[in-house]
């Protein structure tokens, strides 16, 4: 199948480029990221109640600023104990770095005296037309358990945290190749690759 779309992934974030390039290397799309763009895009107000919301609301506003077809994604990290936060706000919890983040999240469960509890990412992908029009939306999730202590230095964001028994180890401590073949973004990638490989021609 022969390259015949550009695909904007639109994210700032560098872990997450990281992984959605790699997820991505064999759709066939050219993928830039923002900074391949010729001039800055400012980013939209994320003020969807959930991160299905905001993969929409992101996808739309940076396909239509770069006249580009626009893979936006939104992910959250939900803690059962902490009634799922801090959900669809993870990128906004208190903390200068990953590191004080998660440091928020321990202090919220040592407050109601335990770290004991079930967790899970979420991701949601949505693919957007160059006119802004969302294409499809693919949602991918994975359960584990929350580490007693940080533990591991791969991924970035709430990975240190988030203990999966399958393996027997944090998502920090997996290997690239191992956190894309269990973790929610590789879940929805995969979806949202299926997708694409048989729609290429639609997308626009």
């Amino acid at each position: 199948m022969s390259v015949s779309v550009r695909l904007l992934v639109a994210t700032s974030n560098p872990g997450k480029v990281r992984e959605l390039v790699a997820l991505f290397a064999d759709v066939p799309c050219t993928l830039l990221s923002l900074q391949d763009l010729p001039s800055p895009i400012a980013p939209p107000d994320e003020t969807g109640e959930t991160c299905t919301d905001n993969a929409r609301l992101k996808a739309t506003a940076y396909a239509r600023a770069a006249g580009l077809p626009c893979l936006a994604e939104d992910s959250g990290f939900e803690v059962a104990a902490l009634d799922g936060l801090p959900g669809v706000r993870s990128a906004r919890v208190p903390g200068a770095d990953d590191a004080e983040r998660n440091a928020w999240v321990y202090a919220q469960l040592d407050a109601r005296g335990s770290r004991e509890s079930s967790a899970r990412f979420v991701s949601v992908l949505a693919l957007a037309h160059s006119t802004g029009d969302i294409a499809h939306v693919a949602e991918g999730d994975v359960s584990g358990e929350i580490a007693p202590e940080p533990r591991g230095s791969n991924g970035f964001g709430y990975d240190p945290m988030l203990f999966h028994p399958p393996l027997g180890r944090t998502f920090a401590e997996l290997t690239q190749e191992e956190k894309a073949d269990v973790s929610h973004r590789g879940r929805a990638a995969r979806l949202m690759h299926d997708w694409i490989r048989e729609h290429i021609g639609e997308i626009r």
